[in-house]
């Protein structure tokens, strides 16, 4: 019986595993998260020095687990993102190649110089950058020093990105809660100061974690935040 168990194991795994899997579900979440972000009352709040820079030569940085509105909102803008090597990773990539993003695969735990590399190279190449700052595993709202370093290289200032929804979920077995806005909700992206010392190397983790807290916490409290669990 055990033999059985683990022969149903391995099928699966090799099933679930297959680049035809990974395809259906990343084509099937990407029409979804289309479709659903079409019941969303979407605004946007935008810094005035924010607006006048030119967006080919920024950094985004928002919170792991508050991209959902910034998915089907910033598709085919010219946005490179990192993904991680894990499996939840190859679907991420897939999701996110489909609606108009690079995908530069690594993180800071795994390939961590070589992924950093290829960004700049497409930064340098015409893209602009997202970063979930405290992926891939967290902790939560505790920046990694790879946005600073490619800040510094390349002379870019850091946009900190907040998203929140008057009405959302929150998936308490996910390390980051992430949020998933209600159907029909008013939702919010607000695009903040930017943070030029990052340029020039004056610019703190602490600093770009207290911009992103203080930005979050103004955007929940404009929208009247209610969260629910998730299942």
């Amino acid at each position: 019986m055990a033999r059985k168990r683990s022969r149903l194991s391995s099928f699966r795994r090799r099933i679930t595993r297959s680049e035809m899997f990974v395809g259906f579900i990343s084509s099937l979440a990407s029409v979804l998260i289309r479709a659903y972000a079409r019941t969303l009352r979407i605004e946007r709040d935008v810094h005035p020095e924010t607006a006048a820079l030119d967006p080919t030569n920024v950094l985004y940085a928002f919170w792991h687990g508050r991209q959902f509105l910034l998915l089907p909102t910033f598709r085919h803008q010219g946005i490179a993102v990192m993904t991680d090597l894990s499996w939840a990773g190859r679907i991420q990539a897939g999701i996110m190649t489909r609606l108009g993003y690079l995908i530069v695969r690594g993180s800071s735990k795994r390939g961590g110089a070589r992924v950093l590399i290829e960004m700049k190279r497409a930064l340098e190449s015409g893209y602009s950058a997202a970063f979930a700052v405290d992926g891939p595993s967290g902790p939560a709202h505790e920046s990694k020093p790879g946005i600073l370093y490619l800040a510094q290289k390349l002379g870019y200032p850091i946009i900190p990105v907040a998203t929140t929804a008057r009405t959302s979920w929150r998936i308490r077995q996910t390390w980051c809660l992430y949020m998933l806005p209600g159907p029909f909700s008013r939702c919010l992206i607000v695009l903040g100061k930017p943070l030029a010392r990052a340029a020039d190397g004056s610019l703190e983790l602490a600093e770009l974690d207290s911009a992103l807290m203080e930005l979050t916490t103004a955007a929940d409290e404009k929208v009247g935040l209610s969260c629910q669990s998730g299942s």
